[in-house]
Formats: structure tokens, sequence, C-alpha cells
């Protein structure tokens, strides 16, 4: 047994719970963090971690709450979890006043996520203090590891089950071109529009484009976006991989399309569709098959394939890895987008269910890209699965940690 499961029991066992499985996020505050007035910051990355916040108009203030056992205090408390829209970002408050600053020393909040053994789930929140006598140098090493520094605003989010960070040769490489990117400062866009700000830093690490089923960077796949919630830099539709269903009949290209796309003016069958978990407009979806495993595709109630979760799960390791997430501010000088790009966050360790939980929820989607020639042949410009948005990419790893 790990020292972290031992002290996610421990957490659990104070509140009179049997502790089965969860997650941990763990955060060393900023001087902005504090445990009432401003609250602690929560990075993006890490909102899926907790309970979801309604925000039914983005330009006003929402307020949320969600119960947390405190277990410096041993009491369940409800913690508030705020949206402010002014920024934009999100905020927790009503929190154990151990967090605040004293004497400018180093402070770490913890929240375990744990499912217990009767079935309930619960939010617990520690948090220490490097004035309390020792006590923040063992909760950070125990929960970031040996190789990360205690540098107010890193973050990590992590399966308690999962092993301790290590940074292997092409990581410590890709952090050491990033520090030099970021020294240069603001960077002028290499190319016009949303792609520039992943174009640009690919571009400067000697990175060619291309369309392989690979990771960018030695293994590492890098994605870039804007720093703040909300900016349209990174709001289109992202690539995630390609792969094809297993087809329930067998069937010739031209009378698939035949079955799938519909007929257009000049007497050629197409089909440019994005599928969901709901019917479009030509009745073709998906359905999450748990019992089975599989993601049904389907026009109204006829089958007309599927995918296995363990197809798309290689196929979401093999590109998916390993990511580096790349966060830049950006501004306008005159006509021209400028880059500062000043946070790394890693992730590993990719999560199949993580993806069909998206594609319930149609943040994931799968697009045919048919057309019929004239000389009856079929174009296939392929079958790529894709994230609606580059915000919910993150959401595919159960680790994440901030480096930089």
């Amino acid at each position: 047994m790990t020292a972290l499961i031992q002290y996610a029991q421990s957490l659990s066992q104070s509140a009179g719970k049997t502790f089965s499985q969860g997650e941990i996020f763990a955060k060393v505050l900023t001087r902005n963090d504090d445990s009432g007035r401003h609250g602690v910051l929560i990075p993006s990355d890490a909102y899926s971690f907790f309970p979801n916040l309604e925000i039914p108009d983005p330009t006003l203030n929402t307020t949320g709450t969600f119960e947390a056992f405190d277990s410096i205090d041993g009491t369940w408390a409800t913690v508030a979890y705020k949206y402010y829209e002014r920024y934009p970002e999100r905020r927790i408050t009503r929190l154990n006043g151990l967090i605040n600053d004293i004497n400018n020393a180093p402070r770490v909040l913890v929240v375990l996520k744990a499912k217990h053994s009767d079935g309930s789930t619960g939010y617990y929140i520690d948090c220490a203090n490097a004035s309390d006598g020792g006590r923040f140098d063992f909760v950070f090493k125990l929960i970031f590891g040996d190789q990360v520094a205690a540098v107010s605003g890193n973050f990590v989010v992590r399966p308690v089950d999962s092993a301790a960070f290590s940074a292997d040769a092409p990581l410590v490489e890709l952090l050491e071109q990033f520090d030099i990117v970021k020294s240069r400062g603001w960077i002028d866009t290499l190319r016009a529009g949303d792609t520039g700000i992943g174009y640009t830093f690919e571009t400067l690490l000697g990175i060619k484009e291309n369309n392989d089923q690979v990771a960018d960077f030695k293994g590492i796949e890098i994605k870039c976006k804007s720093i703040k919630e909300g900016e349209v830099i990174g709001a289109t539709k992202i690539n995630l991989f390609q792969a094809g269903p297993t087809w329930s009949a067998q069937s010739t290209a031209r009378e698939r399309i035949r079955v799938i796309g519909r007929m257009g003016d000049d007497g050629l069958y197409a089909c440019y569709s994005q599928v969901t978990t709901t019917p479009n407009n030509l009745g073709l979806l998906l359905d999450v098959n748990h019992p089975s495993s599989k993601i049904d595709l389907r026009k109204y109630t006829s089958d007309l394939g599927y995918w296995s979760f363990s197809q798309l799960e290689s196929r979401l390791v093999e590109k998916h890895s390993r990511t580096a997430f790349i966060k830049a501010r950006t501004r306008k000088v005159r006509t021209t987008a400028q880059f500062f790009y000043e946070d790394l966050v890693y992730c590993d360790n990719p999560s199949i269910q993580r993806f069909i939980d998206l594609v319930s929820h149609r943040n994931i989607v799968f697009e045919f890209t048919l057309s019929e020639q004239s000389n009856g042949s079929v174009r296939n410009h392929g079958y790529p699965w894709r994230m609606i948005r580059s915000a919910f990419l993150d959401q595919l790893f159960a680790f994440q940690i901030k480096l930089r």
C-alpha cells in the first residue's frame, strides 16, 4: 500500500468513511489565494475535478456550493464555488483559515474526491502551511513528488493509486525548450487565425506541421491554448485521432455512401456529417453500449457498425498517451497577434472511460467526410474523432501537473 493511499484512507476515516478509490487535487497557493475573501483560484484544467458549476449567463457572477469534510477542524462544511465574469475565473471559498498567508510561508491546499466502500462519494479538504512545523514538506512531496518545486501556482490532479511523477529525457528537453521560448517574451504570430498560437510555438521548436497519427515532440503531443477561460482561441474543434467503424455488413464504398449520405443536385451522394449521441438530420447517431463495451453506429434503428472500447483506447493512447498543454497570454499590436507562452501543464494516463463520458455528453463527436466522384469512386477524407473545443481536452487525462 502506497503512502498516498494511506493518506486518502486517513482523510476518509476521519469522517467515518472507508476509502475505496479516488483522485486528488493539490495546489501551491499564490498571494492572491485565501480562505474567504478572494478564495482559491481553480485552474481551468481542474474544472472537471470539482462538482459541475452551472453558469446560466457568462456575463454574470454565479455561486454554487458543495459539501466537503474539513480534515483540520474535523467537521463537514459547505464550500462556495464561484464564477467571476470579470476575469473570467472560478474560485472556491469558505475554507479553513490555515491556508491564509502567514509570513509569506508556502501553503498547499489539498482536495480529495473519494469513492467509499458503501458506494457513496465525498470531498475532503486538507491544507498545510510551511510555518506549521514541517507538515507542508510532507504533504507536498507526498502528492507532487520529489522532482517538482513548491512554486506558487503549481498544481496536480492525480489518481490516488497512480505512480509518483517523474520527468524522463523527452519531457526534460521539452521543458528546456519551453523556457527558451518563454524567455523571448511577446512573440509575433507566424500565422493568422486561431491556429497561430500552436503553429507559432511548434515552429519555434522546429516541429514541422503534419497530420501524422503520432505525437508531436518525441512522443509528447503539444496543444496550445489561451490562458483565460472564455477567450475564442482554441474554441474550434480539434482532431483527436482517426478510427473508422467495424461495419456490420460487407458492401462497397459506393453502396455504403448511399445508405449514410444524401444525393446532391449533381446526382452524386455525399456525407459530410457530424455524428453524436443525438440523431442528426440524416438519422445517424452514436449509441454508447456499456454492457458490450462498444459504441454503436446507427441510422435511426438500423445498426451500421461499431467501435470497440479497446479499439478506441488503443488509438487514444497512440496519439495522446502524453500531452503538454502550453498556455499563452494573447494581445494585438496594431494588426498583429502576439503570444506570451507562460504556463506548461503536463498530462498523461488517458482514460477510455473519460473519453466515453465526453462522447456521451456530445463533447467528442465522430465525423463522416465522404463524397462520390463522377467516375463512381468514393473519396474518403478519413474517419476523424474530434473534440468540439480544446478546453475539454485535459478532461481525457487522469494525471495532470503544472510544471511551469
